[in-house]
């Protein structure tokens, strides 16, 4: 699960607008620089969701993590070198991090209506790892399931 640090100030100190659009391109970005076959269950906000049935090796997912990470601050830069709009939002895009949390568990899904989100102890507790008290802003935390399962 994907992660941008600094969203909460970004968005309560900055104009929506803009930060809405920022936001929408960073998490596009990530998407488009998923390589082990990830798929979205989700965006929640400044997280995405993502999943794949395949257990790919530690190599693998450190790939991924750096090559999601790579674009993002290339994008990020990006604002602070080629800036048309002095706004707060497109002034500190820089500022934004992004993190990563990597667990392994179930995954079911419930539906309401027309609705599908996922449900289940593991999607708890991937949501409650989010609210760590790692004081880095950038970082891939392994949950102990993955690291009984992911080959070194």
């Amino acid at each position: 699960m994907p992660d941008i640090s600094g969203f909460t100030d970004f968005v309560n100190s900055t104009e929506v607008e803009h930060s809405m659009h920022i936001i929408a391109e960073l998490l596009e970005i990530i998407l488009d620089n998923t390589s082990l076959g990830l798929e979205l269950v989700e965006i929640e906000g400044d997280a995405l969701f993502m999943y794949t049935t395949a257990i790919p090796d530690y190599e693998g997912l450190m790939n991924q993590a750096n090559k999601m990470l790579k674009a993002f601050h290339q994008h990020t830069v990006n604002y602070d070198k080629m800036r048309i709009c002095d706004c707060g939002s497109c002034r500190t895009t820089t500022n934004l991090e992004l993190k990563f949390l990597v667990h392994y568990g179930d995954l079911s899904y419930i539906k309401v209506k027309h609705i599908v989100k996922p449900y289940g102890s593991d999607v708890i507790k991937i949501h409650r790892l989010l609210k760590n008290k790692i004081t880095l802003n950038e970082y891939i935390l392994f949950t102990n399931a993955v690291h009984e399962i992911v080959r070194y």
